[in-house]
C-alpha cells in the first residue's frame, strides 16, 4: 500500500446540452468538460441536457436530464439564436461549417439572426481546465515503488486576440477530442514522470514536489542546525560542544531538491512542445504529492524519530554543560563587578570632597564680589538719580522761559490782530453806513414820489374805509339790546333814563351796575327809589 493521499482522476469529457445557454452552467460545474454539443430538442419538450463520463453506461440507456421550468425552451423556428459568452462558437447550416466571416470560423458572444437550420454545433470553452492524474507504480533508482501526483493546467489555443489560429477549434473538435486529448497527456505525463522517478532514490524523490503555485519548496533549517555567533564561542570549550550536535537533514534534503532541479518546468516545456501543434497550451505542471509504500515511510519515520532522539540527547547534554558554564561565568562577573562598584563608590567620595571644597570657596568669593557689586551699583545709582534731578530743574527752567517767551509773542500777535480787526471793521462798518444812508435816502426819494402818485386813489380808499367802519359802529348798535338812545341834551335827563334802563334789568344784588346807578341817583339828587333785586346792566 502507498502513504499519502489518494488522488481522483479527472475525466475530460464532450457533454451533449439542448440550448446553448447551459453550456455555462456546465462549463462551471463539471470541471473536465471542454466541449459541449447542442443537440436539437424537441419543439414540445424542454431541452435536455445530456452528460456522460467514462464510468457511465451505453449511449441507449441513458435518461436525459429535463431542466427545471424556467430555462429558456428550445430554439424551434425562431430566426435567431445566441451564443452565450465564454466560449468559442462553431455554428453548422445542415450539419456543415459555416464561417462567421471568411477565415474566422469562431462567432461571437452575443445575439445573431438565422435561418432555423443555422445553428450552434458546438461550444469550447475559455477557461483553464486543471487535469489531475496519478502516475502509479513509478520505479525509482533503488527499484522501490511510488506514486506520483500531476496536475496540468492547460486551454485550448484559438483566441484570435492573443495571435491564435482559431481554425484550431474546428482542429480540437474534430481530430484531437476531449478522450483523445486526455489519453495523449497521461501517455505523455507517465513517460516523462517515469523516467524522472528512475533517475533518483526513494529518498530523494520527494525533492520533486512542488506547492500550489508550481516553485519548488524551500528547506527550512531547525534550531539545532544554526550556528552560534562568533562573539558568544569560547575558543576551549563552546567550538567542541557545536561540534556534536545533532546531525540534519536540510543539506540532503537541498541535495534532492538539486537533483530534481526544475523537473516541473522541464516537463511543461516538452508537453507544450508536443501539444501546442494541437491547439492546446500547458500553462503549468505541478507535482502535488509523492506516495512512497507503507513499510518504507514507517521505516523512514523510525529512522528520523531516532535520529531526532540521538539529537535530543546531546542538545540537552550541551544544554547543561552551557548552563553550568554560564552560573559560573555569572557568579564570577557579579564579584568582579561588585569589587569595580565598591573602588568607584571611593573614588567618587573622594572626588566629591574636593568638589565641595572648591565649591565652598568659590561661594566666599562670591559673596565678597557681590557685595562689591551691591556697593558699587548703589553709589551708580545715587549719581543717576542726582544728574537726574538737575537735569528736570533745567528742563523746567527752559520749559518756563520758553512759555513766556511764546505767552508775550502771543499777546503781542493777539494785540496786533485785534487792531487790525478793529480797524478792518471800522472801516467796513463806515461803508455799509455810507452804502445804508444812501440807500434809504434813495428809498425816501422813491416813496416820496410814490405817495405822490397814489395820494389821490388813497385818500378815498381812507374815506370809504371810514365810512365802512362806522356802518359796522351802527350795526352793532342797533343789535345791542341795552343801548339807551335820548334825543335830549339835557344831562340830567340822560342820566335819569340811563338809571331806568338799568333798574329796569333785573340786576344780582350787590352788583357794580347797580352800585353805579344808585350812586347817579344820589349824585343828581333823584328821589327814585331804586330796586335792589334788578339784573346788572353795562354803561
Amino acid at each position: 500500500m502507498m502513504a499519502g493521499n489518494a488522488m481522483m482522476k479527472t475525466d475530460l469529457t464532450t457533454e451533449v446540452i439542448g440550448d446553448p445557454g447551459d453550456a455555462v452552467e456546465l462549463f462551471g460545474t463539471h470541471k473536465g468538460v471542454l466541449v459541449c454539443r447542442c443537440a436539437m430538442p424537441s419543439t414540445r419538450t424542454a431541452p435536455v441536457v445530456y452528460s456522460r463520463t467514462r464510468n457511465d453506461p451505453p449511449a441507449h440507456s441513458i435518461r436525459p436530464h429535463v431542466p427545471s421550468p424556467h430555462r429558456r425552451p428550445g430554439r424551434a423556428l425562431r430566426p435567431w439564436f445566441c451564443v452565450p459568452d465564454g466560449c468559442y462558437a462553431l455554428v453548422t447550416r445542415f450539419g456543415k461549417d459555416e464561417n462567421y466571416d471568411e477565415g474566422k470560423p469562431i462567432w461571437p458572444a452575443g445575439f445573431h439572426f438565422g435561418a432555423p437550420w443555422l445553428k450552434v454545433e458546438f461550444l469550447i470553452t475559455k477557461q483553464s481546465v486543471v487535469f489531475n492524474m496519478p502516475v502509479k507504480g513509478c520505479k525509482t533508482s533503488d527499484n522501490v515503488t511510488v506514486q506520483i501526483n500531476l496536475a496540468l493546467v492547460f486551454r485550448i489555443m484559438c483566441d484570435s486576440e492573443k495571435g491564435e489560429d482559431p481554425q484550431m477549434a474546428r482542429h480540437f473538435v474534430y481530430r484531437v477530442t476531449p478522450r483523445g486529448l486526455e489519453q495523449q497527456l497521461m501517455d505523455a505525463c507517465e513517460e516523462a514522470t517515469r523516467s524522472v522517478a528512475r533517475s533518483l532514490q526513494h529518498l530523494e524523490v520527494y525533492g520533486l514536489r512542488t506547492d500550489r503555485s508550481g516553485k519548488g519548496a524551500k528547506v527550512i533549517k531547525g534550531a539545532g542546525d544554526a550556528d552560534a555567533p562568533p562573539e558568544e564561542l569560547d575558543p576551549d570549550t563552546d567550538q567542541g560542544l557545536r561540534q556534536v550536535a545533532g546531525p540534519s537533514d536540510d543539506q540532503a534534503a537541498a541535495k534532492a531538491m538539486a537533483k530534481g532541479g526544475d523537473v516541473a518546468e522541464n516537463m511543461r516545456r516538452t508537453l507544450n512542445d508536443q501539444f501546442k501543434a494541437q491547439g492546446v497550451e500547458i500553462t503549468d505542471v505541478i507535482i502535488t504529492d509523492v506516495c512512497l509504500p507503507d513499510a518504507i515511510v514507517t521505516q523512514m519515520a523510525n529512522k528520523t524519530m531516532v535520529v531526532a532522539q540521538n539529537a535530543a540527547q546531546k542538545m540537552n547534554q550541551e544544554y547543561e554543560m552551557l548552563t553550568l558554564k554560564q552560573s559560573e561565568e555569572v557568579e564570577t562577573l557579579k564579584q568582579r563587578k561588585k569589587e569595580e562598584r565598591e573602588k568607584e563608590k571611593q573614588a567618587g567620595d573622594q572626588v566629591v570632597n574636593e568638589v565641595q571644597v572648591q565649591l565652598d570657596k568659590m561661594k566666599a568669593e562670591t559673596k565678597v564680589m557681590l557685595n562689591g557689586v551691591k556697593q558699587d551699583s548703589k553709589v551708580r545709582v545715587q549719581n543717576i538719580t542726582a544728574d537726574g534731578n538737575l537735569e528736570v530743574t533745567k528742563l523746567n527752567q527752559e520749559k518756563d522761559a520758553k512759555l513766556t517767551q511764546l505767552k508775550s509773542e502771543a499777546v503781542a500777535e493777539a494785540e496786533k490782530l485785534k487792531a487790525e480787526t478793529d480797524l478792518y471793521e471800522a472801516s467796513k462798518t463806515s461803508e455799509a453806513n455810507f452804502v445804508k444812508a444812501k440807500n434809504e435816502g434813495k428809498a425816501t426819494e422813491a416813496m416820496a414820489k410814490a405817495e405822490g402818485v397814489a395820494a389821490p386813489y388813497v385818500d378815498a380808499r381812507k374815506q370809504f374805509e371810514t365810512k365802512q367802519k362806522q356802518m359796522d359802529v351802527w350795526t352793532a348798535l342797533s343789535r345791542n339790546k341795552d343801548l339807551v338812545v335820548s334825543g335830549e341834551t339835557n344831562e340830567e335827563l340822560n342820566t335819569l333814563m340811563l338809571c331806568d334802563a338799568i333798574m329796569d334789568d333785573q340786576a344780582h344784588t350787590g352788583t357794580k351796575s347797580q352800585v353805579l346807578a344808585e350812586m347817579l341817583v344820589m349824585q343828581r339828587g333823584s328821589k327814585v327809589m331804586l330796586n335792589l333785586d334788578t339784573k346788572s346792566g353795562s354803561f
